[in-house]
């Protein structure tokens, strides 16, 4: 009785195991990506629950709500091209084959937060006055 319960349990281990695998295996590409870096424009990248990913345009009032793509692989998604770990290309619409390249600037997606409470900070301290 106890044979069965043992090859079913491995059964299911080894079915499983791949999917689980590839799943955990695909790039994160969660993080702040920018055409330039300095800039205070971009994507907020994050991963769902469901491996997949939420993509929002920020600015420097912050990030747009809902997202702008919700529940994208990227790898895969004929809207983008993946070049390297670190770049990323976005279907244009405006151009047949064309790319927009962004550059991952951060790997936390949440770094959009810090840049626009110190955008704000900075504007707040400046001084009002013209010169």
């Amino acid at each position: 009785m106890r044979l069965p319960r043992l090859l079913l349990s491995l059964l299911i281990t080894i079915t499983i195991s791949p999917a689980v695998a590839a799943e955990t295996a695909a790039p994160d590409f969660s993080g702040a990506w920018k055409r330039d870096c300095a800039k205070t424009y971009g994507l907020k990248i994050w991963r769902n629950d469901d491996y997949q990913f939420s993509v929002a345009f920020c600015g420097p009032g912050g990030c747009g709500s809902p997202a702008l793509m919700a529940h994208t692989p990227i790898a895969g998604d004929p809207k983008f091209k993946v070049v390297s770990d670190s770049e990323i290309g976005l279907r244009r619409v405006d151009v047949a084959d064309a790319w927009l390249i962004y550059h991952r600037c951060s790997r936390d997606p949440d770094s959009w937060i810090e840049e626009s409470k110190a955008k704000g900070l900075r504007e707040a301290s400046s001084d009002p006055t013209p010169k």
